[in-house]
């Protein structure tokens, strides 16, 4: 059974559609990644799953459990993790504390034990447990935003955007080492990328959306072989004009 399923997923804002009749899945230890132009849709996909975009046809399933419209605190409890590509940590705060934050629906006792598996999982957080998270690098505090949303051991995790504004070899590392870490743990993982190449040498799957719409979806390195895969990327789709 696939963990997390969309089917025929319509969903925007207000009365406005954005994305339309999105069918994907993601199994258990498998990343999907989900490629395309800005404005094609990606993070509004993610978002309707968390309840800050409107459904409006479709389902969402969860372990073959529906979920669609299901507020955030219960698909946390379901074993749903994200991390959106903004305010994804508190500056603020230190590192632990953040840490702390992601645990808000653990129960108190194992809350120290959680933390200690994240820390196992991302040794470079240790020797930063102490400071705060607005004097780390972009890519320690992107590290610190996956730990955060790991810490409730997720059955599934959504990422937007990780590598967004991250110098090209933090990118690397956000991707080749701790994305396809959080896999190889049993995690599924739907990443939302712009660094399409990268993104589908870590995948598994990918879907190339356009106009909100799934325009190709295959394994990753059949897509990385197609000779129009640049212009699909640039958001030209595969439509013919009617």
């Amino acid at each position: 059974m696939d963990l997390l399923e969309f089917k025929s997923l319509t969903a925007g804002y207000n009365d406005i559609p954005v994305v339309a009749e999105i069918s994907l899945a993601v199994s258990k230890a498998e990343i999907v990644a989900l490629l395309g132009p800005n404005g094609a849709g990606k993070s509004t996909l993610l978002k309707a799953l968390m309840g800050e975009a409107r459904i409006f046809s479709g389902s969402v399933l969860l372990r073959g459990d529906d979920v669609t419209g299901c507020p955030p605190e219960r698909l946390a409890k379901m074993g749903l993790g994200y991390v959106p590509q903004n305010e994804n940590v508190f500056p603020s705060l230190t590192v632990l504390e953040n840490l702390e934050m992601g645990a808000f629906l653990a129960p108190r006792r194992r809350v120290g034990e959680k933390i200690e598996a994240i820390l196992g999982q991302f040794p470079p957080l240790r020797p930063l447990i102490r400071r705060k998270v607005s004097q780390l690098s972009g890519g320690e505090r992107r590290l610190v935003a996956i730990g955060r949303a790991l810490v409730l051991s997720p059955e599934v995790l959504l990422l937007d955007e990780p590598t967004a504004n991250l110098s090209p070899s933090n990118a690397r590392s956000v991707l080749t080492e701790y994305v396809t870490q959080v896999a190889e743990a049993g995690t599924g993982v739907l990443l939302v990328e712009q660094r399409a190449k990268e993104a589908l040498q870590i995948a598994h799957h990918a879907c190339v959306m356009s106009a909100g719409r799934i325009e190709v979806a295959g394994p990753s390195g059949a897509l990385l072989e197609r000779a129009d895969i640049g212009r699909l990327f640039l958001g030209e789709t595969t439509r013919k004009p009617s």
